[in-house]
């Protein structure tokens, strides 16, 4: 066979893949002369009162909720900059890449009758709502489905990414920032181990001797800070009493709050959770636990500052 014939061969070749990829990406349920139609359209031109992604079969519901307080997930407090992501494109969502007709198609894309779905309210009491089915491996984006419609588009942007966020997505990981410059004291407390690190003119001191530099400047260095590693579930945050606490930690800055002279910046009561291998943690007076890893809490309560009683 010699050159010419063979590229004869891949020109047929050639041909013969891009006459097949429309077949693999778009397959139309019917065959024929391919038709978008009018394309996937979801409008809200009403303020949003909330949004409701109903997870398939009814396995449960991710409820984002507008509160006089802020936005809500489940009833916990959400990270404000991903709600307002998700409002940005909530409400103008399009699309013409058609993907299936047939309604035979819509339980491998996740858009069937029992999937997922997504459910926008109004503040003027309006819900509307569109099927959310599987992300597309192939090219990305999610297939999308109108109820009452068989025709299944692919929705590309971020929507379809925020969308697939379970509860613990939407909450805000960044549990608190302090501005070390005006740190003055750090209570630490573990187990029955306990040290004071105050701030003089010449440096720290625990007690009355300098306490390890370095563990100290790692200690101060996450305090801007203070990240959740995840969150206990409801059973697990409704079993924690952090009365019964295994650790504790107060940062103090210099004010008038009270009579010492002190401001209270921060204070975190722990509780260990021995077969997670990390820490359930509440803000002292907060409401919500969170989790912290074993890394953030030792250099929170680093042992070789905290004497041994």
């Amino acid at each position: 066979m010699n050159a010419r014939q063979l590229k004869v061969i891949a020109v047929v070749l050639g041909v013969a893949v891009l006459l097949y990829l429309p077949r693999l990406f778009r397959d139309s349920g019917a065959g024929g002369t391919l038709d978008v139609g009018d394309g996937f359209s979801f409008v809200v031109t009403d303020s949003i009162a909330g949004v409701d992604i109903v997870l398939a079969d009814d396995a449960g519901t991710v409820r984002l909720e507008r509160t006089d307080a802020g936005w809500t997930v489940d009833g916990y407090v959400t990270d404000e900059p991903k709600i307002r992501d998700l409002l940005d494109v909530i409400g103008q969502l399009s699309s013409s890449e058609l993907i299936a007709r047939n309604p035979s198609n819509h339980a491998n894309l996740g858009v069937a009758e029992g999937g997922r779905r997504v459910e926008v309210r109004t503040v003027g009491g309006d819900v509307r709502r569109f099927h959310l089915g599987e992300r597309d491996t192939r090219s990305g984006g999610y297939f999308v489905r109108l109820p009452g419609d068989d025709v299944v588009y692919r929705l590309d942007g971020p929507a379809g990414g925020y969308l697939n966020r379970d509860r613990d997505g939407w909450r805000p990981r960044l549990i608190a920032s302090v501005d070390t410059a005006g740190v003055r004291e750090i209570l630490m407390r573990r187990g029955d181990r306990e040290a004071v690190l105050r701030r003089s003119d010449d440096g720290w001191l625990a007690g009355d001797a300098p306490p390890d530099s370095a563990l100290v400047q790692r200690l101060l260095a996450i305090l801007p800070s203070v990240s959740a590693s995840g969150f206990p579930t409801d059973e697990e945050e409704a079993a924690a009493d952090f009365t019964l606490a295994d650790g504790s930690f107060e940062v103090f800055s210099e004010g008038s709050a009270d009579v010492t002279g002190r401001r209270l910046e921060l204070a975190i009561l722990l509780l260990e959770d021995e077969e997670g291998g990390d820490w359930v943690a509440r803000i002292a007076d907060g409401t919500e636990a969170f989790r912290l890893s074993g890394l953030t809490v030792n250099r929170l309560l680093p042992e070789a500052l905290l004497p041994v009683p």
